[in-house]
Parts: C-alpha cells; sequence; structure tokens
C-alpha cells in the first residue's frame, strides 16, 4: 500500500511539472505572435485634437469662447441658437478666419517642427422672417490641426553610435456647416435649434530611418506608413437664452455626437529590416481602409454681466467620453517576407493588420471673456478672453497626443456705418506627455516632452443689410 502511494505521489509531481512546462510554453508562444514585427509597427504621428483649437466667430473668436449667454451675430448658427432672435436685420459675416503659426518643440531636438496655415474660421448669415422668428446659417472650423516635424537623433548603442531620424506630417480638421433658426418669446428668454453637417478629415504620413555600425556589419530599419481618413456626420444643436435681470444673461447649449452618413479611408505601410545578410521586409496596401471618427455630446453653460459699456462672461463647455474604438482597421492582411541570409528560400507570412485604436476622456473647459466700449460716442470696443483647452485623448488612444493648453485673446472692433470689423491675436501654449517617438533597433525607447505654441491673427468683417 505504502508502495503504491509513493509511486501516485511521484506521478503527480511528474504531471504537475508537465503542465507547469506546457503552461509556460504556451504563454512564450502567444508572447511571441503578441509581438508585433518593428518592420510592421507603424511610426506615430503628432496630431492634437483638443476641441478647443480654433478661436470662431468675429466676436466669440475674441472672447475665449465665451459667447453663449450674449451671442448676437452670424456665429449663433453654431454657437447658441437662441442667440438668432437677438440678430437685428439681415446680417453677412463674409470673411472671418485666422493666420496661424503652429511651432512644435520637441525636448531632444527643439524647433523641430512648424507650420503655418490660413484657416477659414467663419462665413455665416443671418435673415428675420417675423417679429419672433430668426434664421441662420454658418459655414466653420471649430477645430485644425497642420504640422511638419523633421528630427535626428544620435545616441549610443554598446560601443557603436546609433543615428535615428523620423519625419512626421499630419493635418487634422473638422468643418462644420451649421442651419439653425431661433425664437424670441419677446418675453424675457430665447430658443433656438438646428442641424449640423461636421465633416472631419485626418491626414498622417510618418516615416522613420534607424542604421548602426556594428564591427560585424550594418543594421538598418527602414519604415514608412501613409493613413488618410473622413467621416461626415450629421447632428443637431439646440440652445436657451434668458434675461434674469436686465444686467444678467445665462444660456445652455446641447450639441449631439451625430451619426455618420459618409466615410473614405486609406492607409498604406512599407518597412525594411536588414541585419548583414538576413533582411526582412513588409508591405500593407489598402485603399478602401475602414475609417470611423466617434464625436462626444457637447454640453454648455454660460452666465453673463452685461452693463452700460462693458460686459462679461463665464462659460463650462463639457464633453463626454467616448469608449475605445477602432479608428482605421482593414480586412486586408499585411505581408511580411523574410530572408535568413543563409541562400534558403525566403519566407512570406500573412498577418492581420492590427489597425489604430482611438478613445476620448470626458472634460470641462472654462472659458472668460468679455468686451469694453472705450468711447460713449463711438462703436470702439476691446475684446478680451482666456480658456482652458483640455486634451480629451484617453489612455487607450493609439492615434491623438494628449497636450493641456491655455488660450489667450485680445483684440478691437469697430463700426462705420452698417460694416462692422474686428481684430485680434490668439495664443495657446502647452506640453505634451511623455511620448514615446519610435522602439529603435537597439530596443532602447525614444521619448520625448513636446512643447507646442500657436499664434493666430484673427480678422472678420459683418455687414448689415
Amino acid at each position: 500500500m505504502a508502495t503504491t502511494n509513493h509511486f501516485s505521489s511521484v506521478l503527480m509531481r511528474r504531471a504537475r511539472g508537465c503542465l507547469i512546462a506546457a503552461v509556460a510554453l504556451v504563454a512564450l508562444q502567444l508572447s511571441a505572435l503578441a509581438q508585433v514585427p518593428e518592420v510592421l509597427t507603424s511610426p506615430p504621428n503628432i496630431v492634437v485634437p483638443n476641441y478647443e483649437g480654433v478661436p470662431v466667430g468675429p466676436f466669440a473668436g475674441l472672447e475665449g469662447g465665451a459667447f453663449v449667454a450674449r451671442t448676437d451675430d452670424p456665429s449663433a448658427s453654431w454657437f447658441n441658437p437662441a442667440g438668432l432672435a437677438r440678430a437685428k436685420g439681415a446680417q453677412l459675416s463674409g470673411s472671418a478666419g485666422m493666420y496661424q503659426y503652429t511651432k512644435l518643440s520637441p525636448e531632444i531636438s527643439p524647433g523641430a517642427g512648424s507650420s503655418v496655415q490660413h484657416v477659414p474660421n467663419l462665413v455665416g448669415f443671418t435673415m428675420q422672417t417675423g417679429h419672433k422668428l430668426t434664421l441662420g446659417s454658418a459655414i466653420l472650423t471649430p477645430v485644425s490641426w497642420a504640422q511638419t516635424t523633421n528630427l535626428e537623433v544620435l545616441v549610443p548603442s554598446g560601443a557603436n553610435m546609433e543615428r535615428f531620424a523620423y519625419v512626421a506630417d499630419s493635418e487634422f480638421n473638422r468643418r462644420v456647416i451649421a442651419f439653425s433658426a431661433g425664437y424670441d418669446s419677446e418675453k424675457s428668454w430665447r430658443v433656438g435649434g438646428g442641424l449640423t453637417l461636421t465633416y472631419t478629415s485626418l491626414r498622417m504620413t510618418q516615416m522613420t530611418s534607424d542604421r548602426i555600425a556594428e564591427p560585424t556589419g550594418l543594421r538598418t530599419l527602414l519604415v514608412s506608413s501613409a493613413i488618410r481618413g473622413s467621416d461626415m456626420k450629421i447632428g443637431a444643436v439646440g440652445g436657451i437664452q434668458v434675461d434674469l435681470h436686465p444686467r444678467i444673461r445665462v444660456g445652455g447649449v446641447l450639441r449631439t455626437s451625430g451619426f455618420s452618413i459618409y466615410r473614405s479611408g486609406k492607409a498604406t505601410l512599407d518597412g525594411t529590416d536588414k541585419n548583414g545578410a538576413a533582411s526582412s521586409g513588409a508591405s500593407f496596401f489598402d485603399p478602401a481602409a475602414e475609417f470611423h471618427y466617434n464625436l462626444p455630446f457637447e454640453m454648455t453653460g454660460a452666465i453673463a454681466y452685461v452693463g452700460d459699456r462693458g460686459e462679461i462672461e463665464t462659460a463650462v463647455h463639457g464633453y463626454t467620453s467616448v469608449s475605445p474604438y477602432s479608428l482605421i482597421s482593414s480586412p486586408v492582411n499585411s505581408i511580411v517576407y523574410h530572408d535568413d541570409g543563409l541562400g534558403g528560400p525566403a519566407t512570406i507570412q500573412s498577418l492581420p493588420f492590427p489597425g489604430l485604436t482611438s478613445a476620448s476622456r470626458a472634460i470641462a473647459n472654462v472659458s472668460v471673456g468679455g468686451r469694453y466700449k472705450l468711447f460713449s460716442d463711438r462703436e470702439m470696443r476691446v475684446h478680451f478672453g482666456v480658456t482652458s483647452d483640455l486634451s480629451p485623448v484617453a489612455p487607450e488612444d493609439q492615434v491623438f497626443d494628449k497636450v493641456d493648453l491655455t488660450a489667450w485673446t485680445i483684440g478691437v472692433s469697430g463700426k462705420a456705418q452698417k460694416l462692422t470689423y474686428a481684430a485680434g491675436f490668439n495664443y495657446r501654449s502647452g506640453t505634451s506627455d511623455s511620448i514615446t517617438v519610435r522602439n529603435l533597433i537597439s530596443r532602447q525607447p525614444v521619448t520625448t516632452d513636446i512643447g507646442i505654441r500657436t499664434m493666430g491673427m484673427i480678422y472678420s468683417v459683418s455687414y448689415q443689410f
């Protein structure tokens, strides 16, 4: 009986040992499968998707976006449709825009990126139909990002030097067409609502070059990729304004995330990894990749004080979170080639396209802005505004970069008969979290903080018929 128990005990120990070894082997295999080859890993890009990126409107843009409880010009179609009811007669804002200069300063290579772009900010009109109803429309650009980054870094790799070059070019835009109507109760409140067409486009091209000259040969890794996508959504906007007191006004706005009515996408990648006689290559091309861009719900509340010559408003702009989703995906497989350099045939492997995930966190931006009439007998005003521009980028996001910004705006406006003009200056600044630019051949991660500065010259001309 004792012999039998001893035999059973030995058998159980061996079985447990075999089970542990099998589990370890499976874990190693899964880990190996989960590792995407460097030659098939798309380099990152630098894209900042913050919601308060562009000062919109002839006056709202000069007052930090704190123009919800007081809005009364063509921008009301977007900012708060209830404000259309306060517009007098027909108005046309024909050339509101901004020249914006963006400068990127990576810690490892200051001054490596910059861009200059003209942002067509807002074109809109209003038209009264009766005493209580006013119609309006506006075409605007609430988000616009463009940058080109070039940097070269030399890092030690053992006894050798590793040369790493990185080039990234990106554009991210959101255009909106808003059709709205505002109703005046002729008491102390106004309401409004309308439809919005939102067109979001993303373009990213990026390339990395990495080389190490070792005693036994040259190691080279080259990877380039490009992604394009667009998503058009139809949504709704609604707003209210209430005069709590002749000098106190409050306002609220709700914008839906909308649903897609048109999408398009394209993704390509090509890479080469050469290590002495051995080499690997990767290719991917899909001219009809799936592209989705999900928007949050937006909610804004504001309170304003309106004096004889001065006005000031505080607004809180809230945005809901967006759960992780596939921004770019494709059913087309990537093809990976490998030659071990021993004179045998090359191997060809088909791997699923990994895609890119995006996600947004809930945020709330606070803005304060206003205006002051310089002369009692002349329509000349100075405008000012400051707003937080927090990043909505969630930890799960693989596309966009997290940069919290603060924006300041100052400007002037005047009126000559039926012509109203405005001009101002906008400045935004912030520093990103640590960004991994690329994992090198030596497996040493290249990380850097990136300082971002944007400066914009705002201008607008409006005509009241």
